[in-house]
């Protein structure tokens, strides 16, 4: 009987070396995955991180493109996508779970075209922040995205209801806002958002995990040590 048992403890231990190992192997780094599915075919995608950092850089493919991103990384918050004709669009984004896919859709609209117009050019140090322009009347007028630089520019009817404020949010950081005015057919009015930090953060403190490597070796000493006694009957 004692034999038996031995034999039943070398299988559980065994078991136990085998699944560590192989779910070492499944997590690879710890990563997840973003994939943004967008309506231009070709148009370019940019990951920011919460240090207002470009993570990566993607082209939309068959109407999407993936991120991989490693849980040990800079948390990133959003995405910003550009193409030639369009204006700049962008969403915010959750940091993956390891082994997670996260869903983000973007739709770009075609840049404007024809009657008198002017333009509206913003600065921000923020990457892919979101800029609004509200009327007189505080209604949504345009939206764009700062690019790369913190730059965006809105080309504005002359005949629209005159525009009143520009309004900035990005994830991670304070709220801004200015009054703007108008521009006249053919002028260009420039504005800067005030430089800022991002808005503080609390920590979420992480609940440590057993590692697959320190049940791999705890499995293959308990086989060996079975295997010992098995031996010594």
């Amino acid at each position: 009987m004692k034999k038996i048992a031995y034999v039943l403890i070398a299988l559980i231990v065994a078991a136990l070396f085998v699944s560590a190992v192989s779910a070492e192997e499944m997590i690879g780094g710890d990563r997840g995955f973003i994939r943004v599915n967008c309506d231009v075919e070709g148009a370019t995608v940019s990951l920011i991180n919460i240090n207002n950092a470009v993570y990566g850089t993607e082209t939309i493919v068959n109407g999407q493109a993936e991120f991989i991103v490693g849980t040990t990384v800079t948390p990133v918050d959003r995405v910003y996508v550009t193409a030639d004709g369009y204006i700049p669009g962008g969403a915010s984004v959750d940091n993956p779970a390891p082994g997670k896919t996260e869903y983000v859709t973007v739709s770009l609209e075609p840049e404007y075209t024809g009657g008198d117009r002017g333009f509206v050019d913003i600065r921000s140090n923020i990457i892919g922040a979101k800029i609004v322009l509200k009327d007189i009347s505080g209604n949504e007028a345009y939206v764009g995205y700062t690019d790369g630089n913190g730059f965006v520019e809105f080309i504005v009817y002359a005949m629209g209801t005159p525009l009143k404020t520009a309004e900035l949010t990005a994830p991670g950081w304070n709220y801004q806002s200015m009054t703007i005015t108008s521009p006249a057919s053919g002028q260009t009015v420039s504005y800067t958002f005030p430089s800022q930090n991002p808005a503080p953060t609390t920590a979420v403190p992480t609940v440590p995990t057993q590692s697959p490597i320190g049940l791999a070796v705890f499995g293959l000493i308990g086989a060996i040590g079975a295997v010992a006694l098995l031996r010594r009957e």
